[in-house]
């Protein structure tokens, strides 16, 4: 009888550390989380970029029919390392996999997918965070269409009611092909709902994008450099309209015309590629 009980008693101890453990693990990767997030903040606000970026796994392999979809319409992705091309290809088929591709008018082909997400993940490649909650839809039109919205015609949009983008294709593929007018519909919408997320969230990726925006508007109050972008023509006159214009068409430019930005405006392009965590010496 009394080894039973002694064997009892072992049982109720080991139960009450097993207990005590398991009340207070939500508090330890509470306070683990947090340290990691503030620790982060503290990294990347000293070194301009995250911890770490690529957290697969594993990744998927891309069709040899697809990566050349990729290779042939993007110099980005050309330029990429081997390592860094099977981070790309496993993110687009992310994409293709998590969003809907709808169109009333349209066959939706592989092609068509290919081009859209790898357009997504090129602009977010350097950001861990990169699929974005705020859409999960993508309406394609065959060219300009009439937004019931708007009330006005459309080449593209970012429709946060619908938590949907909409392109027309047209324009879509003309943003990619033409490489000299700094207009790429893909970028600029993709841009508007990047902008959005950010100010929404307080990921670290997003506070790394809006304290370097922040920066080039702080720089952009000292109205000779303002005057000298315009009068430089490398932005277009719509940049101006808002914030939210004017991010989208710096984007469009930092991925169309970097030499540009480089030379003439080498502290905007530094922070551009700091919001995105662009590096090219990194992945090329």
């Amino acid at each position: 009888m009394k080894e039973q009980t002694i064997a009892e008693k072992y049982e109720l101890v080991f139960a009450d550390y097993i207990g005590m453990v398991l009340c207070s693990l939500p508090l330890f990767l509470m306070v683990g989380y947090f340290g990691f997030y503030v620790f982060e903040i503290i990294y990347l606000r000293k070194y301009k970029k995250p911890l770490f970026v690529f957290a697969h796994t594993s990744t998927r392999k891309m069709s040899p029919i697809h990566q050349k979809i990729l290779y042939d319409h993007f110099s980005y992705y050309r330029k990429l390392k081997p390592k860094y091309k099977s981070y790309f290809n496993h993110r687009v088929y992310t994409f293709i996999d998590k969003i809907k591709f709808e169109s009333l008018s349209l066959v939706i082909t592989d092609e068509m997918k290919l081009l859209i997400a790898g357009t997504h993940v090129m602009l977010t490649f350097g950001l861990r965070d990169y699929l974005n909650p705020l859409f999960k839809t993508i309406y394609i039109h065959p060219d300009i269409y009439f937004s019931e919205d708007t009330q006005e015609y459309h080449k593209g949009e970012f429709n946060p009611k619908l938590n949907a983008i909409i392109f027309s294709w047209k324009h879509f593929y003309e943003g990619i092909h033409i490489k000299n007018d700094n207009l790429n519909l893909g970028l600029h919408e993709f841009t508007h709902a990047l902008h959005i997320k950010a100010l929404k969230s307080d990921k670290t990726n997003n506070v790394l994008f809006r304290e370097s925006l922040e920066n080039i508007f702080r720089a952009l109050a000292n109205t000779k450099l303002k005057d000298k972008l315009i009068d430089s023509g490398i932005i277009r006159d719509y940049a101006f309209e808002n914030q939210f214009e004017f991010v989208a068409v710096l984007l469009e430019h930092f991925f169309e015309s970097p030499e540009d930005l480089k030379t003439n405006f080498p502290y905007i392009y530094t922070k551009i590629s700091h919001m995105i965590n662009y590096n090219e010496k990194y992945f090329a």
